[in-house]
């Protein structure tokens, strides 16, 4: 008989919670068992489980309890990435960089960027996610005294000392690319969502069924077909970048990864195979 919620006298260790959740899992069906659910059904607080597994999360109480922890549509829980970075930031004592993060986390800082909207929008959510799980944390401390000349601008050409000519209008309005006129787009990309918009007009004609564009890496599952004449298809993971060094830049794993698809092909020894679109689009009707 599963007691969970009702066994409130019991000692909250990992034991006993590696041990709920393996019969948790088994008494809902479910092969990948979620966060909330074990907090509802068990009654332990989700604080409780990052307290005591600040190794890995929640991905390490269902590795431990042998469940099943990622797969085709897995998505790391909210919780997961967060207690990720603050393991991170408790380790070098700092709100690192993406770089320093990037050295030091097992999961991807692009992977984190994409979910809770880069820089700002993670440490909103990482102020939200301390107060909840860690009110006495230090961390909070380096959020609070975090401030906007701190966040170091971009690098500027040395050797070019000389004032910049001014650019007409240059706040009045967006910016854009080289004018293509490809069908209905008028421009070319300047940035990833520009790739995954041109990827999404010509995806079907280049021989792509997309299953998925999800916030975490890589962001595409897809099928391609890789034999017209018998209708074969095969599964293929991308992951769109601007240009395709991004991928490396960004820290990604190439063995999690078959595909770049990029506006701009600029890696010279890319592991993977790569789609530039700038050159498959002058193959393409306009």
């Amino acid at each position: 008989m599963y007691v969970g919620r009702k066994d409130k006298m019991t000692e909250i260790t990992r034991e006993r919670i590696v041990a709920e959740a393996k019969v948790l899992a088994e008494r809902l069906g479910v092969e990948i068992l979620r966060v909330p659910d074990f907090v509802r059904e068990s009654g332990i607080p989700k604080h409780q489980i990052y307290a005591l597994f600040p190794e890995g999360g929640w991905s390490a109480v269902l590795s431990e309890a042998g469940l099943k922890t990622g797969g085709s549509g897995y998505m790391l829980e909210d919780d997961d990435l967060l207690n990720e970075y603050h393991r991170v930031v408790t380790e070098v004592g700092k709100l690192p960089s993406w770089n320093l993060f990037q050295s030091r986390s097992r999961i991807s800082g692009d992977t984190i960027r994409k979910r809770f909207g880069g820089t700002q929008g993670t440490l909103k959510r990482y102020r939200a996610w301390l107060q909840e799980n860690s009110p006495d944390s230090p961390s909070l401390d380096l959020i609070s005294t975090r401030s906007r000349h701190e966040i170091p601008a971009p690098p500027q050409d040395s050797t070019n000392t000389a004032s910049p000519t001014p650019m007409r209008h240059q706040a009045s309005g967006p910016v854009f690319g080289a004018p293509i006129s490809f069908r209905g787009l008028t421009h070319a990309p300047i940035n990833e969502q520009g790739v995954v918009y041109l990827f999404g007009m010509v995806s079907y004609e280049l021989g792509f069924i997309v299953e998925a564009i999800q916030p975490s890496f890589p962001d595409c599952e897809a099928k391609r077909r890789v034999d017209s004449k018998r209708n074969r298809w095969q599964r293929v993971r991308i992951e769109f970048e601007y240009v395709s060094s991004n991928f490396q830049q960004h820290g990604h794993d190439p063995h999690q990864c078959d595909l770049i698809v990029c506006w701009e092909h600029d890696w010279k020894d890319c592991p993977l195979e790569v789609l530039e679109l700038r050159t498959v689009i002058n193959d393409l009707e306009g």
